[in-house]
């Protein structure tokens, strides 16, 4: 498969050039037809989108003669930065849509990704190119992780999407087929080998069927279909969608699948309850039926619980309520009833003249029954502006201590808007950013 992922590359390579320049002239004759006789042409041609320009400062811990760092943090400081440019936008011509996607950073060009939609009466078809550049995770002699592209950097083919969609009486389906790099650099983690060539691509294919029937009112059946491939993601850097091809599946083994059936709607007693059956023949758990339920009383107060099947095993309780809507609370029990978990919320709308507030405050337990992170907030907004702070405290060597310190203030006048955020943390300034987009 190796051999295919070069071809397909180096074809790419070749024509990239070519392609980019019959994509430029593509959009100019969108423009044409967009900018002259608009009345004529409003119903054929629409084109919506944003554009950002994201900068992000950080701060240089403080290094003294003699090359030694300093862990405590120092009031003048150096900063390093970063900036991103992104361009998303959505051409639609008659019922057909054009999506692309693009960013591009101080390390270079991230990602392109086109995907064009076409209706064709109950069915839906959707076809996705994706190209990207290798980065990987690193951390770098200040202690900060960074991100970096893997030589050579060239921007390369990774996947294809093709899916397949409709709606009937009391049915709908959707069918995923992917071509896709199963050993693509995972950009938010380490990458071990020091480069990705297109040698060492290889293009794997799978296939998700999603089956969903209302047999009757209330009662749902789901039923998704796995051939060498899951409902997990394989990103590239700054894009991810649900969706991946198994590396352990070619072209010439098609033999790896699992199939999950789920029920919703059913209920014994008054009570709703859920069913789920996992095939995975491939697996050591061939079968695995799942259920569970919940119901309400008392008000807001609600129940529920879950189950396993083959083996037999009781997945625990949860009971959660609501408070005039402002207050919440959730609380996890094992099978043998012990506390595992539990959190509490609290959100009250505070009146500052003209201008409207929230507060929101939070708090979340362990199996200890100590309070593990505690959060407040305050945010406000008039008119074009709108603003917020937060609080964050959480457990820290047995302790709870401040985390986090952050703020944040927005502009928004059609059709630029503006923000502006930062934050701080116990060893003082985290990061800053400062961002500006147009929506068109």
């Amino acid at each position: 498969m190796k051999g295919v992922g070069e071809s397909i590359h180096r074809c790419w390579m070749n024509r990239r050039h070519s392609w980019a320049f019959e994509f430029i002239v593509f959009l100019s004759f969108l423009i044409i037809l967009a900018v002259p006789e608009q009345e004529a042409y409003g119903e054929l041609l629409d084109v919506s989108g944003q554009y950002s320009l994201a900068t992000l400062v950080m701060p240089v811990p403080a290094t003294l003669q003699g090359g030694i760092q300093l862990d405590t943090p120092a009031e003048m400081t150096l900063l390093k930065f970063g900036i991103e440019s992104e361009l998303d936008f959505i051409a639609t011509i008659w019922d057909a849509a054009l999506h692309f996607n693009s960013a591009i950073n101080i390390a270079g060009l991230e990602r392109v990704i086109l995907d064009f939609t076409v209706p064709l009466g109950i069915i839906d078809l959707k076809l996705e190119v994706w190209n990207a550049v290798p980065f990987e995770t690193v951390t770098d002699v200040s202690h900060f992780t960074n991100w970096v592209v893997l030589p050579p950097g060239d921007l390369m083919y990774m996947k294809t999407r093709f899916e397949v969609s409709g709606a009937f009486t009391g049915m709908s389906f959707n069918n995923l087929m992917m071509i896709e790099d199963v050993t693509f650099p995972n950009p938010y983690a380490d990458f071990a080998p020091l480069q990705y060539p297109v040698q060492s691509q290889s293009f794997h294919v799978g296939d998700i069927l999603t089956v969903v029937v209302n047999p009757y009112p209330g009662v749902t059946v789901r039923s998704v279909t796995n051939m060498c491939a899951d409902g997990g993601s394989r990103p590239v850097k700054g894009y991810s969608a649900p969706g991946r091809v198994s590396s352990e599946c070619t072209l010439c083994k098609i033999g790896n699948w699992d199939e999950t059936i789920t029920i919703t709607g059913l209920e014994y007693c008054s009570i709703p309850i859920w069913l789920s059956l996992k095939v995975s023949p491939c697996t050591e758990d061939i079968l695995r039926l799942s259920g569970g339920g919940s119901f309400s009383k008392w008000g807001g107060l609600e129940l529920s619980g879950s189950f396993s099947l083959f083996p037999l095993v009781i997945g625990g309780y949860s009971f959660s309520f609501t408070l005039c809507d402002q207050i919440s609370a959730s609380v996890s029990l094992s099978k043998d009833f012990d506390f595992q978990s539990g959190s509490v919320r609290c959100n009250i709308d505070i009146p500052f003249g003209s201008m409207t507030g929230t507060f929101t405050t939070a708090a979340t337990f362990a199996s200890d029954l100590e309070a593990s992170s505690i959060s407040m907030g305050l945010s406000a907004s008039q008119g074009l502006f709108s603003g917020g702070l937060s609080v964050g405290i959480s457990q820290q060597q047995d302790t709870l201590r401040l985390s986090s310190v952050s703020t944040n203030f927005g502009m928004t006048l059609t059709p630029v808007r503006i923000s502006v955020s930062v934050l701080f943390g116990r060893t003082g300034l985290r990061q800053a950013a400062f961002d500006v987009g147009v929506t068109f």
